[in-house]
């Protein structure tokens, strides 16, 4: 089956210096990043070398090349496999396609053979249709992608395959010739139908009668350039036909996918890439859970589906060469791990242990929803439990500093044993990351789990017995220590913190987490007491998550 394997681009839109996509078999390709990022713009590159339209004929703006300047040439390369094409009647092996378009030149769009790279400068359209690009979003709903609007929708594709398996067989066309024919003789028992066809076909007649080609009216009940398109498609709830807009653009969305996978199943000769645009847009959440699990069975079992997602329910580590993090600074680009990549950099952050054949099952194994919204964060912040997760945010945006508006996210990761785990994880996808803990040595008696944080983000040897018996605040540029305890520490910084706590735990119960989260609420709330040692120093620590 034909199938893209990587997609190369370089100055389209907000892509300067070459980005590659990887495409691997048998899992979603997903495309992760903050709004404006870039992600769009990689879909677009997709669309424009497999979408509906010819890229040789593709009119493109001033905006599609890098920084407006049409003096940057736009190059995308395709890495296919699979295509068998027939270029002048002799067929061949393509291993790829280029598209190129720069000021003042003709767009040159090409395939490669597979054997040596030569190009063929005439790409029909039997070649392109091996491989066709569906994308799917809110603004594209399922009533276009189940009609005959244009032949590359998945109606046509679909009845389009359908004909070409029927008329294989000369017999079978000829008995279903004959069937429709008898259609049509019912069809003109009709006697208003009969007369508007014959004066439809009159009239046109005497219309057209000084053209080269006449136009005859027949209101036939079947196409012979495709003997299927008479087939409509319409959603059924329970025993009652619905129309397609009374469905849910998530609905709409899940049932293109159903419609994709059967196709891919069904006509394995002909590829297939299918792409949602933000899945979760039109979904609550467990049928986010849902669809996501959906598309990996349907990935695995062969259609290749590439998704742009800003939610975690999409992201599983399981298949961690699929997720592709867009980044933006100056210019779009790509971050992308595999097991060797993940296994050598936690390795050099100290996980002597870590090993390409376990590391991918091991943070798999260990990954919830709220640790992988990390993904979609600018900086990450990890802290031991949800009591730091809770009331953190209150007290920082008191200060001046709202993690929200600068896409900070805090992270609760389970216990002082997997600080150092999740910093490795998000610092090899180049995620500024930050520790907070404090030393309550209940579950950690002999340092190990602290010792193994501070070593991974590169505290020496030397300094760790100071920040390991630190009872009070101790504020880095790469952690924080607060002090023996956290709510011990936090009742000597708020004059207040001791008497607010009491009276949550009398209306709230003695949850550590939610008193937690009440006293900050109401301390930040309150006029603030300029003499509370806590002001000063969250406003240490905001200082140093925002320069992080």
């Amino acid at each position: 089956m034909a199938r893209l394997n990587s997609l190369t681009i370089e100055n389209y839109r907000s892509i300067q210096e070459q980005v590659t996509l990887n495409l691997p078999v048998g899992t979603p390709t997903i495309l992760l990043g903050e709004n404006n990022a870039g992600k769009s713009n990689i879909i677009r590159a997709l669309d424009l070398m497999f979408g509906e339209f010819h890229p040789k004929y593709k009119k493109l703006e001033d905006y599609d090349h890098h920084n407006r300047s049409t003096s940057n040439q736009i190059l995308i390369q395709a890495e296919v496999s699979g295509f068998q094409g027939r270029i002048n009647r002799n067929r061949f092996s393509c291993g790829g396609f280029e598209f190129r378009k720069a000021r003042g030149r003709e767009t040159e769009y090409f395939a490669l053979q597979q054997e040596d790279g030569q190009p063929f400068q005439y790409v029909n359209s039997e070649l392109r249709e091996e491989l066709l690009c569906i994308v799917v979003n809110s603004d594209m709903n399922l009533n276009y992608q189940l009609s005959y609007s244009s032949k590359f929708t998945l109606l046509s594709k679909v009845t389009k395959a359908f004909h070409d398996k029927l008329v294989q067989c000369e017999d079978r066309v000829d008995r279903l010739k004959d069937l429709f024919n008898s259609v049509r003789l019912i069809f003109h028992e009709v006697t208003e139908f009969s007369d508007f066809n014959a004066n439809m076909s009159a009239i046109a007649g005497q219309m057209l009668s000084n053209m080269t080609h006449a136009l005859k009216f027949d209101f036939s009940a079947y196409d012979p350039s495709n003997y299927f398109k008479a087939l409509r498609v319409h959603p059924v709830e329970g025993q009652e036909f619905r129309a397609i807009e009374e469905l849910g653009t998530g609905q709409q969305q899940i049932l293109a996918l159903s419609f994709a996978h059967a196709y891919a199943k069904s006509f394995l000769g002909q590829g297939l890439i299918f792409v949602i645009d933000e899945p979760e847009a039109h979904l609550h959440p467990l049928a986010q859970k849902w669809l996501a699990k959906k598309m990996y069975e349907m990935a695995r079992d062969g259609l290749q589906v590439v998704i742009t997602t800003h939610s975690p329910f999409f992201i599983n580590l399981e298949y961690l060469e699929g997720i592709n993090l867009v980044k933006k600074n100056q210019q779009t680009h790509i971050l992308s791990r595999n097991a060797a990549a993940l296994a050598s950099h936690c390795r050099s952050k100290g996980a002597a242990r870590a090993a390409e054949h376990t590391i991918v099952p091991f943070y798999s194994g260990n990954s919830t929803p709220e640790l992988l919204n990390g993904f979609f964060a600018n900086k990450v912040v990890l802290v031991e439990g949800p009591t730091e997760e809770f009331a953190l945010p209150f007290f920082l945006e008191a200060v001046g500093f709202d993690p929200l508006e600068n896409g900070v996210a805090i992270i609760s990761v389970g216990g002082k044993s997997n600080l150092a785990k999740w910093w490795r994880f998000f610092t090899c996808y180049q995620i500024p990351s930050f520790v907070c803990f404090d030393n309550d040595s209940s579950h950690d008696s002999n340092g190990t789990h602290r010792k193994d944080a501070l070593k991974a983000i590169g505290i020496p040897e030397e300094e760790l017995n100071a920040v390991l018996t630190a009872d009070n605040w101790n504020i880095n540029r790469s952690f924080c220590v607060f002090g023996v305890d956290y709510e011990v520490t936090m009742r000597s910084s708020f004059a207040n913190y001791l008497r607010y706590e009491e009276e949550a735990r009398q209306l709230l119960g003695s949850s550590k987490p939610i008193v937690a989260r009440s006293v900050a609420s109401k301390i930040t709330s309150d006029e603030r007491m300029d003499n509370d040692l806590g002001w000063s120093r969250f406003t240490s620590l905001a200082n140093v998550i925002r320069c992080l």
